[in-house]
């Protein structure tokens, strides 16, 4: 299979995941690698006319196929791609990846793509312009590249130290609660005072973590929460995407996109509350999850 054969089978979405061309992708990296930067840094550039593409996926592809890469030119147009500011970044996914991208798969790309440098995920994070599901997905990452041990514990526990200083005037509660639960899986014996307090300032979603449970990875101790972060999938590394991608709902048929309701809205990721929702019962089932392991190590 020729590299225009490859990418011809990769740039629209028919309803069918294209096994075949994926794999010969992956063989073919040094070849498709500057194509796939290429994709990326023209569909950054052209946000408004990927609106209307709606079959169009080169995009996706190369997202994680540049992950799964461990591409470090690919990190650079991955954030730039998530930091514009709005929701478009968002809404050229729609009908794509599953609901769970964002808080999921996301943190892992940029961790993967960064070759342990998090000064643009840092950025990322710090940036108030940049949709919050992102942000949060920044700080995802860090804590995969924890558990990967790529950068240290101590690194990112001081980071969060700061974070909780310099976002003092931040009005997302989303931020706040994603910022408590990432420190608290690192065991956030440093932490404990800034979280007590935004606690007491009613600033946590208690639905996604409560005092209780940040006192239950206290307990476990560093070490341990280390070990049940390595051993959790959703803080690996990108390593294949064919495992990754092959049971997406846009690859269950050739109408499978234009009858699956997408997880965002038609005209925008807004914060509506149906998408504050999915991410709530999302962050509840995962508590629900991370609840269940401690018993598990007890």
């Amino acid at each position: 299979m020729q590299l225009s054969e490859i990418l011809s089978e990769l740039e629209n979405n028919t309803g069918k995941f294209p096994h075949v061309a994926v794999d010969r992708a992956i063989h073919e990296k040094e070849g498709i690698t500057p194509v796939l930067l290429a994709t990326l840094e023209e569909s950054k550039n052209n946000l408004e006319e990927l609106l209307d593409k709606s079959d169009y996926i080169l995009h996706i592809y190369a997202l994680y196929l540049l992950a799964q890469f461990r591409e470090p030119l690919a990190h650079p147009l991955i954030v730039e791609f998530f930091s514009t500011p709005g929701d478009i970044s968002l809404d050229v996914t729609r009908g794509l990846v599953p609901e769970d991208f964002l808080i999921e798969d996301l943190g892992r790309i940029f961790a993967s793509t960064s070759g342990g440098n998090i000064d643009l995920i840092k950025q990322l994070i710090e940036n108030q312009r940049t949709n919050e599901f992102v942000r949060c997905a920044a700080l995802h990452s860090l804590v995969v590249l924890v558990a990967q041990g790529i950068i240290s514990r101590e690194q990112v526990i001081q980071y969060f130290e700061e974070l909780f200083s310099t976002l003092k005037d931040n009005k997302s509660e989303y931020i706040w609660t994603n910022l408590v639960i990432y420190s608290s899986q690192l065991c956030p014996i440093e932490l404990k005072e800034h979280i007590d307090r935004l606690f007491e300032e009613d600033a946590i979603d208690a639905f996604s973590i409560d005092p209780e449970e940040v006192e239950d990875y206290l307990q476990l101790g560093i070490e341990a929460a280390l070990n049940q972060l390595r051993d959790d999938p959703h803080y690996s590394l990108i390593e294949d995407t064919i495992s990754e991608m092959e049971d997406w709902d846009c690859f269950q048929g050739e109408t499978s996109q234009k009858v699956t309701p997408s997880p965002f809205p038609k005209k925008g990721f807004s914060h509506s509350n149906k998408s504050k929702e999915q991410a709530k019962n999302k962050k509840k089932m995962q508590k629900e999850s991370r609840r269940k392991n401690r018993q598990k190590k007890k």
